[in-house]
């Protein structure tokens, strides 16, 4: 399976289901204990995220860094996926309307539209030599 940055895509999606599944019970400690203890840092390491507390409110979300590099794979992942399908309904759009040209011929039509619109231009200005 691919790799990223040296991990393999089966330990990146688990990292991630392990934060979409959020924070196990004891996995949280207030802001006070963990100024005052270090206990909560050996649940830290066997859990991998940890809920901070701030009266009762969660504060922040201490991610290993492992799972924060997958969660940022992930995503970027999740972002080239939605940029395809967006280019896919586009192409899709755009379908038969789309006349491709390259060589003399799109030369030869540039060269036709950029006469036009100075034709245009020069026939659609005023003429300032009249007062």
């Amino acid at each position: 399976m691919t790799r990223w940055g040296g991990i393999p895509m089966s330990k990146i999606f688990q990292d991630v289901q392990t934060i979409l599944g959020g924070v196990e019970i004891g996995s949280h400690i207030g802001i006070t204990e963990m100024q005052r203890q270090t206990k909560w840092r050996e649940t830290f390491n066997e859990s991998k995220i940890l809920e901070v507390l701030d009266r009762n409110e969660t504060f922040a979300v201490l991610l290993k860094p492992e799972l924060l590099r997958s969660l940022r794979f992930y995503i970027e992942q999740l972002e080239q996926e939605v940029e395809q399908l967006q280019l896919d309904v586009l192409f899709a759009q755009r379908q038969g309307t789309m006349n491709w040209t390259t060589g003399t011929d799109l030369k030869d039509k540039a060269h036709a539209s950029l006469t036009a619109r100075r034709q245009n231009a020069i026939t659609d200005r005023p003429n300032a030599d009249q007062s």
